[in-house]
C-alpha cells in the first residue's frame, strides 16, 4: 500500500506540503460582462473617501446567494464599503489605495472550518516525532528511535499521527503497535505516540508502568486496552483508557504563541479566516489568543471552545468558559463546550446501534459504549443549555448521534445552534429529528470517500454499513445546517480539497482523482453548497453571521481570491486552484 493511501486523514497532504510557497497563476475565470452589483454605498460619499484596498476585475461570490455575483469589493480598515461593478470600484481609488486585479480571479468570503484544532501539528514538529509521512511499524520504530537519540536529556518522548490500518491484519482483526518495538531502544524512559486520530496511543513498557496497567487492570468504560494472549497490555490504549497513562507534556506560553502564528500562517496560506477551535491549549489557551490580538498578530477569527471532558466537573468547564468571555471581541469569542459521546469506528469505541462484526475483537454483540450514560448526558446538556452555552458533541456512531439527539431534544433552543461533529453514521430516522430540532452538523468531508481506514471500518461494521456513512445529501435535503470541518490536524485542514471531496466523494489528492475510490457518490454536495458549508455556514455555526460569511456593505473584510472559479471548473480540479490573497479582518495575511 502506498504512502499517500496509509495517510489520507493525516493532517498534511502533497498539495499542503507547497501551500506556503505557492506562487500566484494564471486566472482561471472570466469576469461577467455585466455584473449585477450585490450591494453598493452611495456613490456621493465615495469621491472625497478613498478606501484602503480595492479588488476588482474579479467573479465576486457574495454567498448572498447563488446567482449573486459582482465583479468588484471596496475595503475601508476592516470593512466591506462596496460590492458591485469592476467600472464603480474606480471611484473609490485614492493614491493610497492598494488595488488588486484579479484578472478574472474568483473571491469569496474567507473560507473557515467548524472543528480545528489550532495549533494543529505546529507544536509536534517544534518538539517532537511526527509520523506523518510514514507508512509501516519499521518506518515508525526508526524515526521514534532517532527522535530518541537525538534528544537523549529529555525526560519523556512523545510522537503523533501513527495509523492504526497499518496493524490490520488479513482476517480483519488489528492487534494494534507493540510496546516491545519501543522499549528495544527506550526502556528506561515512557514514550507516548498518538494516533492520527488522538483517540489512541502507542505506549512502551515505562509508560505502563508508570501507570499502573497491567494485565488485571479492567477496560474502563468508554475505551479499552489492546491486549496479548494472556491479558497482558500489548501497547496500545484507546480513548477513555488512554487516560490511564500519567504521562504529559507542557510548553511554555512562548512556545505555544510561536506554534499559533506558524498554524495559523498555514490556514491562511489555504484561504481560511475563521475556525471553531478545539482547545488543545489548555486553561489559558483563550488568553493566548486574546494577548495575540492584542498584539495584532491574531489572523483567524475563532470560536474558542473548551472541552468537558469524562471524569472532570462539568460545573469547572462552564465556569471555564465563562471566565475566558472576558477576552471576547470581534476576533475572538467563547460561547461553546465540546463533549465526547463515543469514540472512533477504526478503534471499536464509537457507539453503534448495531453489533461490530468478530474483527473488532470485541465479541459477537459488541456496540461499544458511550463515554457519558444517557443521564448525564442529558444533565449535562442542560447546564450548558441553561447557562447560554452552546453545546458542541463529538458523535461517530449512529447510536451515539441518537444519544446526543435525545439529549438537545429535552432542552428545545435553537437559539444556541448546538451541533453535532462527525455523524459518521445515522440512522434514517434521526436524520430529520435533526433538521426538525435545528441541530446543525459539522462534518469532515475528506472522510467520505474510500480510503484505506474505509477499509478499516468495512472490516470491522460490515460493507453494507461502512458504505452508508456520511449521507450528506439527505442531511442537506432534509434541512440540516452543515457546516464545513476538518478536525485538523487529524485530517488534512485545507478546505480546497475538503470541498473537492464532498463534491465527487472520490480522493482530492494527486495520483487518486480520477481512480475509483468513490464512497456513496449519490451523496455529493454541489459545488455551491460545499462552498457555502465552509463560509456562511460556518460564520452561523460560530455566531458571527452579523460580521462575516458573506460578502456585503457592513461586513468585515474577511475574504479570500483564487485564480479559479470553483463553483464553475471540472471538480477534480478544485484542490488544484491557488490562493492568490487572504484577507483577514482588512488585512491581505496571505499573498500566493
Amino acid at each position: 500500500m502506498s504512502k499517500l493511501d496509509l495517510t489520507r486523514r493525516s493532517f498534511l497532504s502533497a498539495t499542503a506540503l507547497t501551500a506556503l510557497g505557492l506562487a500566484a497563476c494564471s486566472s482561471g475565470g472570466e469576469v461577467p460582462a455585466e455584473e449585477t452589483p450585490a450591494e453598493e454605498a452611495p456613490a456621493e460619499s465615495a469621491a472625497t473617501d478613498a478606501v484602503d484596498l480595492v479588488i476588482t476585475n474579479a467573479t465576486v461570490q457574495t454567498m448572498v446567494s447563488e446567482d449573486d455575483v459582482a465583479g468588484a469589493v471596496a475595503v475601508k480598515g476592516n470593512e466591506i464599503v462596496f460590492v458591485g461593478s469592476a467600472a464603480d470600484v474606480d471611484q473609490y481609488v485614492g493614491e493610497a489605495t492598494r488595488v488588486i486585479d484579479l484578472d478574472g480571479g474568483f473571491v469569496s468570503p474567507g473560507f473557515a472550518d467548524g472543528h480545528l484544532h489550532a495549533p494543529g501539528t505546529s507544536i509536534d514538529e517544534m518538539f517532537n516525532c511526527v509520523l506523518t509521512y510514514y507508512t509501516t511499524n519499521e518506518e515508525y520504530v526508526e524515526a521514534m528511535r532517532a527522535h530518541v537519540e537525538a534528544n537523549p536529556d529529555r525526560e519523556a518522548y512523545f510522537g503523533t499521527n501513527f495509523m492504526l490500518n497499518v496493524y490490520q491484519q488479513e482476517d480483519g482483526s488489528n492487534p494494534g503497535p507493540d510496546k516491545a518495538d519501543l522499549d528495544a531502544f527506550c526502556p528506561d524512559k515512557p514514550i507516548v505516540i498518538f494516533d492520527v486520530s488522538h483517540h489512541s496511543v502507542w505506549v512502551n513498557s515505562k509508560a505502563l508502568e508508570l501507570g499502573g496497567v497491567t494485565k488485571d487492570t479492567p477496560d474502563p468504560e468508554g475505551g479499552f486496552i489492546y491486549r496479548e494472549a494472556d491479558g497482558t497490555p500489548h501497547g496500545c490504549l484507546t480513548d477513555t483508557a488512554t487516560a490511564l497513562i500519567p504521562v504529559e507534556q507542557s510548553y511554555t506560553e512562548e512556545q505555544y504563541i510561536e506554534a499559533c502564528k506558524q498554524f495559523m500562517a498555514q490556514c491562511n496560506s489555504y484561504g481560511m479566516t475563521g475556525i471553531t477551535n478545539i482547545d488543545t491549549l489548555g486553561p489559558d489557551g483563550m488568553k493566548i489568543f486574546h494577548d495575540m490580538e492584542e498584539a495584532g498578530e491574531l489572523t483567524l477569527r475563532m470560536n474558542y471552545v473548551s472541552t468537558c471532558a469524562v471524569g472532570t466537573n462539568p460545573q469547572d468547564t462552564l465556569d471555564l468558559i465563562q471566565a475566558n468571555q472576558q477576552y471576547e471581541s470581534d476576533m475572538l469569542q467563547a460561547k461553546t463546550v465540546k463533549i465526547f459521546s463515543d469514540g472512533v469506528t477504526e478503534s471499536g469505541t464509537a457507539y453503534m446501534l448495531e453489533p461490530y462484526t468478530p474483527a473488532a475483537g470485541m465479541g459477537d454483540d459488541w456496540r461499544a459504549v458511550p463515554q457519558w450514560s444517557d443521564e448525564d448526558m442529558n444533565a449535562n446538556v442542560k447546564l450548558f443549555n441553561d447557562a447560554g452555552i452552546q453545546v458542541h458533541v463529538h458523535a461517530i456512531g449512529d447510536a451515539a448521534v441518537q444519544q446526543t439527539i435525545n439529549a438537545y431534544e429535552l432542552v428545545k433552543n435553537p437559539e444556541l445552534r448546538h451541533t453535532i461533529t462527525h455523524v459518521c453514521a445515522i440512522a434514517d430516522e434521526d436524520i430529520q429529528r435533526m433538521a426538525d430540532n435545528d441541530i446543525l452538523a459539522a462534518l469532515q468531508f475528506v472522510w467520505m470517500y474510500y480510503d484505506p481506514l474505509c477499509e478499516l471500518e468495512v472490516a470491522y461494521v460490515g460493507e453494507d454499513r461502512a458504505l452508508a456513512f456520511y449521507p450528506t445529501r439527505t442531511m442537506w435535503d432534509a434541512g440540516i445546517r452543515i457546516s464545513g470541518a476538518s478536525d485538523g490536524p487529524v485530517t488534512s485542514f485545507n478546505p480546497l480539497e475538503e470541498m473537492e471531496a464532498g463534491i465527487t466523494r472520490n480522493s482530492p489528492f494527486p495520483g487518486e482523482e480520477d481512480t475509483d475510490m468513490y464512497r456513496w457518490p449519490e451523496q455529493a454536495l454541489t459545488p455551491y453548497e460545499l462552498l457555502q458549508a465552509y463560509t456562511t455556514n460556518v460564520a452561523y455555526e460560530n455566531f458571527f453571521e452579523d460580521q462575516v460569511g458573506t460578502i456585503e456593505v457592513g461586513k468585515k473584510a474577511d475574504l479570500v481570491c483564487l485564480d479559479t472559479n470553483i463553483l464553475t471548473c471540472d471538480p477534480t480540479q478544485i484542490s488544484d486552484s491557488k490562493v492568490l490573497f487572504t484577507i483577514s479582518d482588512g488585512r491581505v495575511v496571505f499573498e500566493g
